[in-house]
């Protein structure tokens, strides 16, 4: 039931601050008070009286320390406020109230924002924060910024805190006022994706402007900005985490487009000479793509209020969404077109850099002679590698499945299923359990190990920054040839032609004739390329490669990227997320970051080389 801000109700909230707790509790008609752990700063917004502005109340929810009441509750909320001030001014040595409000109008002349500040008192602080609102940048709305005094602020019976007040406990009070451009002028309905853009971007820069104030002015010294957000995650959060995790769970999304006749179809296009395409068939499917369609758009990822993790849920959604419909058109026309939303195609830079490789190796040699290592060997070899990882953290529990349904080798569910007819040279043995083992395998339990379950499930375009550093983990341990370099650029390749509408025959030939790849391998190609009815994915290798070399190159490190299945620019949401201890350490880490005779080749990539050099 929510609380009435009596005096016993402003004491317990005292006390809960006094000994580090949390604060979270309901007001009356709609109020709330959360404060996820003693901070020297409070964000404040209160509804005009007669006239609930929730679009606006949803701005001071992206932060930490926050307080929603009505206009009429001001002589409450003024004891309350000042009773936090004064606690946590005795704490940290000052504090910061920051108030929210909406404007009066939306005409042409009104600024998008407009910041109330002391006149004379901490400038820095103000220009922080008319400096970080002035960076936001909104699609054809032009950003705006007016610096007023805090005058308003300060008069009755607005007033939470007299000057006196502010004075003697060190107490700074800034208003935040905006534009309501967010919402219809005359329903006051909000505009959703405006409103969850603005929302993110004003969270930052308030944020920044706390970092401000309580690096120079207080006691409390957060190593960086977002360590001022939420630590605290609420039971919603990990319910709907759950939710898309079940729904993920129910389908393997590869191996339900991977063909289960792989070599009977070889077979097959053997005998009609390589003029036509063969005919695959796929595992039935265990789900309703329609049904769990449904599902996912009942999860009401709107009632997450952390900017970051709804996020994370709108685009883990979007994906399965993707997936979903790929599934229900497999084998037909629309496979290839969902698939280019999902992974991607080909651009000109990345097909110059397939072509640029495949001029410059030399043609395969015949493979006659070549060591093949036995398959119960190999998988052997993998066990060796999994048991290292479980040395590391107990929580893995993988193991190796050598299957007939399977063409060479697959990594699902944190498992590696190896194809009972794989034909893996020795020499590349080590390079595909770095690949297998040493990244997919790993960054799936470390992503287990994590408490957001999206990590390990895999974050939307993961597989692009998995597969590139899965790559590069081959070249680190010296297994990465030409002939591998030359599969890489022929899948992109082929998945260019194939979005311009080349048949499978006519990408088997080209292999065969133009770049002399052997009849096999130009037939591995070909079907991993137009395997379900045009699968894009296969050109996600090369260019994952190409951006983490990049990426490489400008100072970044290689661990923070094994922390789970993320994209690349997932990266500054994982470090906000282990700021806010969220996150966790990445508790494996791959053989070649502990071994020192491959540090060399580590430093090498800080230096900068190109995909080339790799050759």
């Amino acid at each position: 039931m929510p609380d009435t801000i009596s005096d016993s109700f402003i004491k317990k909230v005292s006390r809960s601050l006094k000994r580090g707790k949390q604060v979270h509790r309901r007001l009356p008609e709609g109020g709330l008070v959360y404060i996820d752990r003693p901070l020297p700063f409070l964000v404040l917004y209160r509804h005009p009286a007669g006239n609930p502005d929730h679009a606006t109340a949803d701005f001071v929810k992206a932060t930490a320390s926050y307080i929603i009441a009505k206009e009429e509750q001001t002589p409450q909320i003024r004891m309350l406020v000042q009773e936090i001030a004064q606690e946590m001014a005795d704490q940290f040595g000052a504090f910061m109230i920051l108030e929210v409000q909406a404007a009066r109008s939306a005409n042409a002349a009104t600024p998008l924002f407009r910041v109330l500040g002391p006149e004379l008192q901490l400038p820095a602080t103000v220009d922080t924060l008319t400096s970080e609102l002035k960076g936001i940048k909104i699609g054809g709305i032009p950003t705006t910024v007016e610096t007023t005094s805090n005058h308003q602020l300060m008069q009755e019976p607005r007033c939470v805190m007299p000057e006196e007040e502010l004075k003697k406990h060190g107490v700074l009070l800034l208003g935040l006022e905006l534009k309501p451009i967010y919402k219809d002028a005359v329903t006051g309905k909000a505009y959703p994706l405006l409103l969850r853009t603005l929302r993110e971007k004003i969270a930052n820069a308030i944020k920044k402007t706390v970092f401000n104030f309580v690096s120079v002015q207080t006691t409390h010294k957060p190593i960086h900005f977002q360590a001022l957000g939420r630590q605290a995650v609420n039971r919603a959060v990990w319910r709907i985490d759950k939710q898309l995790t079940s729904i993920s769970d129910q389908f393997q999304f590869l191996l339900l487009v991977t063909p289960v006749n792989n070599q009977a179809a070889w077979e097959e296009f053997c005998k009609s000479k390589y003029s036509k395409a063969p005919t695959f068939h796929y595992r039935l499917m265990p789900v309703d793509a329609e049904k769990l369609k449904r599902d996912l758009y009942n999860i009401k990822i709107e009632k997450v209020d952390d900017p970051t993790l709804a996020f994370l849920f709108r685009d883990k959604r979007h994906e399965l969404d993707k997936m979903l419909t790929m599934l229900a058109d497999r084998n037909s026309p629309n496979f290839m077109y969902s698939s280019m939303q999902l992974y991607g195609g080909v651009d000109g830079q990345l097909l110059k850099i397939a072509e640029g490789i495949l001029a410059a190796l030399p043609e395969p040699t015949p493979k006659a002679g070549i060591d093949i290592i036995p398959v119960p060997e190999f998988a052997a070899l993998a066990e060796q590698e999994i048991a290292f990882l479980k040395a590391q953290y107990k929580g893995v529990d993988s193991g190796v499945d050598v299957r007939d349904d399977i063409v060479g080798l697959i990594v699902s569910k944190g498992r590696l299923n190896v194809g009972t007819d794989a034909k893996i040279p020795r020499h590349r043995a080590q390079a595909l359990i770095q690949h297998e083992v040493g990244t997919h395998i790993l960054t799936y339990y470390n992503g287990k190990a994590q408490p957001l379950q999206q990590l390990y499930v895999g974050s939307p375009g993961y597989e692009e920054l998995q597969e590139g550093l899965a790559v590069l983990s081959e070249w680190l341990v010296g297994g990465l040839d030409h002939e591998r370099m030359r599969i890489l650029a022929a899948r992109v390749l082929t998945v260019y032609h194939l979005t311009k509408g080349a048949s499978f025959t006519d990408n088997f030939w080209r292999l065969k004739d133009q770049y002399k790849f052997d009849d096999e391998a130009a037939f591995d190609v070909t079907m991993r390329v137009h395997r379900g009815g045009g699968l894009t994915k296969d050109a996600v290798y090369l260019r994952g490669l190409v951006h983490l070399l990049d990426y490489l190159q400008k100072g970044n490190e290689l661990e923070p990227l094994l922390i789970g299945k993320i994209r690349q620019d997932y990266i500054p949401i994982v470090q906000e997320l282990i700021y806010r201890k969220v996150l966790r350490p990445v508790p494996i880490k791959p053989r070649y970051l502990l071994d020192p005779a491959i540090q060399p080749k580590l430093e090498q990539l800080k230096a900068g080389i190109s995909v080339f050099n790799l050759l």
